[in-house]
């Protein structure tokens, strides 16, 4: 697989040394990435090297599925221009997310200068194999979420349209990585050092949140009798629109229409991904490289932030009423102060309560909003168990970090069994990050629905602590912040997250019909979840998490 990935660079062995890169020493790096990436998924013999594979498959096919759904969207299309301009609207911003969310890590990385950096490297190598890594994972995205478009551009358009479609997708990759460098060099001339990476952080988390709406907004809201008739007209300003070169490019060819609107396009699609490319090469890369190692020396000399969170009414408050046996405050204590400072854990967890939100509010004002009729309705239920997707992006958000090389110090506490530890790491990141949302949230729908409702909210939180604790129990017993993110990426995701929309639909559905029933039915679940809680937290969890099971996907050296 990874031979197969670098032969795609022979081609363009000429343009990588016009851009001042020594083309063996940038294969040879761009490898070690490769293989580093394939040693990520942490397992046991020949476990190991399956569950790697069996990653990579399962990425791949939950970025099929989500296809499938953009699909659906654009098969009522009738005109070709509109039909490409929407799918390269969508690649460039699934792309654009991708890049924000996860390769920031990549592109900043300066862990490998310690190792690379004192050897014979030529001039931008290092830099243009870091932008090649990324390249071939956005290559790999952009035609898993395309597939099926292009299976449908065959059947609408034809094979020659769908080819050149093909074509023009890799050109949009070229383009979006450019526009995400310049992004970052701009962002880097506002701050340096500690400040510049916090504000990465919350740009990334701005820029997640920002996509889930304008996507949630513009497809629950557009009629879609408009859509499968829109032509979109061309103005001026339509040559300056990215995704209008690769439509065009692709018009052209399938209406077998060159006239100079078209010719336009085409020029542009063809021109400008590969000058942008090689401007990216010969001079965008040398300045990124100047301003990453004063990242590096930023880093050096950054303050060291003083945490006083742990003396606080609040944390004392949470410790109180969560933890009650004392092998557990030690974890509840660390988990409360690292999540705090874990860039990479508030990158993963913080977007998904935006989410929540967009959805929610969707739902609400998709129609006409009535605050008489919403009063009287139980839709508060609908916004209380929206939450339980915090059941999935919390206990994930626990595991990815870079403390892998510091797992080790855990192993030495002598406890008989593990599981404490993991008991209060999920309590200490619920009572933090989840517990204060969900309270400022409650104010409100007390404001609105009124005092009866406040045993209906309690109920919810009892039901999405509980499959919280449940998801987090399950899943692989690695210690907090110690595993790669890619590792916990995958098909399997997908499936956990729409799993667990059909429990809360029927944790939800259960509560309305019980309220249905009469006022107060509903407090009859609260014996229910009392007693799977307990169940959970004093039986269950000692069963599934042993120091067998967490030797085997922790590494201690």
């Amino acid at each position: 697989m990874i031979r197969f990935l670098l032969s795609l660079f022979k081609p363009f062995r000429w343009f990588i040394e016009k851009m001042g890169a020594d083309y063996p020493q940038f294969i040879r790096i761009l490898e070690l990435k490769l293989t580093m990436d394939n040693r990520r998924m942490k397992g046991i013999g020949n476990q190991a090297k399956k569950e790697t594979e069996n990653a990579l498959m399962k990425q791949s096919f939950s970025q099929i599925m989500f296809g499938i759904f953009f699909a659906m969207f654009l098969i009522m299309i009738k005109s070709p221009f509109t039909y490409y301009y929407l799918a390269h609207t969508f690649l460039m911003a699934m792309m654009a997310m991708m890049i924000i969310s996860e390769f920031t890590s990549i592109l900043f990385d300066t862990s490998e200068n310690v190792i690379i950096q004192p050897l014979p490297i030529k001039g931008n190598t290092i830099s243009l194999a870091r932008n090649a890594h990324v390249l071939l994972y956005l290559s790999l995205m952009a035609f898993n979420l395309s597939v099926i478009s292009i299976v449908v551009a065959i059947v609408k358009f034809g094979i020659v349209s769908a080819l050149v479609f093909t074509f023009t997708i890799f050109m949009n990759v070229l383009f979006t990585l450019f526009l995400a460098n310049m992004l970052y060099l701009v962002l880097m001339r506002l701050a340096s050092g500690e400040k510049l990476k916090n504000l990465l952080m919350y740009f990334q988390i701005f820029i997640a949140i920002a996509f889930m709406l304008f996507y949630q907004f513009g497809v629950n809201m557009v009629d879609k009798t408009h859509i499968r008739d829109m032509i979109l007209p061309v103005y001026w300003y339509t040559y300056l629109v990215p995704p209008a070169f690769f439509s065009g490019l692709v018009d052209s060819f399938t209406s077998g229409i060159f006239d100079m609107q078209h010719l336009i396009f085409t020029v542009e699609a063809l021109i400008i991904p590969i000058a942008a490319i090689y401007f990216t090469g010969n001079y965008l890369t040398p300045v990124f490289n100047r301003k990453l190692m004063d990242l590096e020396q930023g880093d050096r000399v950054s303050k060291i932030k003083v945490e006083t969170a742990r003396n606080s009414f609040w944390y004392r408050m949470m410790l109180g009423l969560f933890v009650h046996r004392q092998e557990e405050k030690a974890p509840f204590k660390l988990v409360w102060t690292m999540t705090g400072r874990e860039r990479m854990f508030m990158q993963t967890f913080l977007p998904s309560l935006g989410y929540i939100l967009i959805m929610i509010a969707v739902q609400f004002f998709r129609k006409s909003f009535d605050l008489n009729e919403l009063v009287h309705s139980y839709r508060y239920l609908l916004i209380l168990y929206a939450f339980v997707f915090i059941a999935t992006t919390l206990p994930t958000s626990l595991l990815n970090g870079n403390n892998q090389h510091a797992a080790w110090i855990f192993k030495t506490v002598p406890l008989s069994s593990p599981a404490s530890y993991f008991k209060g790491f999920i309590k200490g990141a619920f009572a933090r990050f989840f517990i204060p949302f969900y309270l400022v949230l409650s104010v409100a729908i007390g404001v609105v629905w009124g005092y009866k409702v406040i045993p209906d909210v309690l109920i919810a939180l009892m039901a999405i602590y509980l499959i919280t604790m449940l998801y987090y129990y399950i899943q692989n017993p690695t210690f907090p912040f110690a595993q790669d993110k890619t590792a916990t990426q995958g098909g399997a995701a997908f499936i956990k997250i729409m799993a667990l929309m059909a429990v809360a639909a029927v944790l939800g559905f259960s509560h309305y019909l019980l309220l249905r029933w009469f006022s107060f039915a509903g407090l009859l679940l609260i014996p229910v979840y009392l007693g799977a809680i307990y169940y959970v937290n004093r039986v269950l969890v000692y069963k599934k998490i042993t120091w067998e099971t967490v030797d085997e996907v922790n590494s201690y050296s």
